[in-house]
C-alpha cells in the first residue's frame, strides 16, 4: 500500500472514531429511554388495574417517546451497517466487480444522506416554532407536554445521521478509487442465492 493510500486510511480511521461518541451516545440514552417507558407503561398498568388511577399523559409520553427514540438511535445504527436494506444486487455485483460495487455503494450513500437532509431541513423551524410558542399535546388542566425536545432530538438525529451517511459514502468512494481497503464482509453478508 503506498503512503498516500495509508494517510487517507489513518484520515478515514479517524472520521469513524469521531463519529463513534456521539451516535454510541445517543444510542445509549435511546436505549435507557426504553426502559424508562417499559416502568412508565408497567406503572400506569398497575394504577389501572389496582388502584383505577392511571398516570395522566402515558399514550401521549409514549408516543412522542417512540419518534425521539427512533431519532437517538439512527446514526448508530447505520453507523453499525444495520440499517435494513435489499443488498442481494449489490452483494453480488460487489463479488464480481468490487471497484463498481463500492461506487454504488457510495451512491446510495449519499441518497441517504441527501434523504435525512431534507428531514432536518424540514424539522428545524418546525423545533424553532413550537420553542417559541410552546406547543404541546395533552389537555390543559390534565396533562400537557411540550413537543420541541423531540422535535430537537429529530433535528440532531437526522442532522448526525447526515453526517454517518457522508462518513460511509467516503470511505466506498476511497475503496472504489482503491486509495482505501474495501470493508470486509459481516457474517451473513455472503450468502448463497444461487
Amino acid at each position: 500500500m503506498s503512503r498516500h493510500s495509508k494517510r487517507t486510511e489513518t484520515i478515514v480511521r479517524a472520521i469513524s472514531r469521531a463519529m463513534a461518541l456521539p451516535t454510541a451516545t445517543l444510542a445509549v440514552i435511546g436505549s435507557a429511554w426504553i426502559f424508562a417507558i417499559m416502568i412508565l407503561v408497567n406503572a400506569d398498568v398497575l394504577g389501572r388495574a389496582l388502584l383505577s388511577r392511571p398516570i395522566d399523559g402515558v399514550p401521549e409520553i409514549v408516543s412522542l417517546s417512540i419518534v425521539g427514540i427512533v431519532f437517538l438511535q439512527l446514526a448508530n445504527t447505520l453507523r453499525m451497517g444495520r440499517f435494513i436494506s435489499s443488498d442481494m444486487l449489490l452483494s453480488r455485483l460487489q463479488a464480481a466487480r468490487p471497484r463498481l460495487g463500492q461506487a454504488l455503494e457510495a451512491l446510495y450513500h449519499v441518497f441517504g444522506a441527501l434523504t435525512f437532509a431534507v428531514i432536518t431541513c424540514y424539522v428545524s423551524p418546525k423545533f424553532v416554532e413550537a420553542w417559541q410558542e410552546g406547543t404541546y399535546v395533552g389537555s390543559l388542566g390534565r396533562f400537557t407536554m411540550e413537543i420541541w425536545p423531540i422535535l430537537l432530538i429529530i433535528v440532531v438525529g437526522s442532522a448526525l445521521t447526515v453526517l454517518q451517511y457522508l462518513a460511509q459514502a467516503l470511505y466506498h468512494l476511497l475503496a472504489a478509487a482503491a486509495l482505501v481497503a474495501p470493508p470486509a464482509p459481516r457474517p451473513g453478508d455472503t450468502a448463497d442465492f444461487d
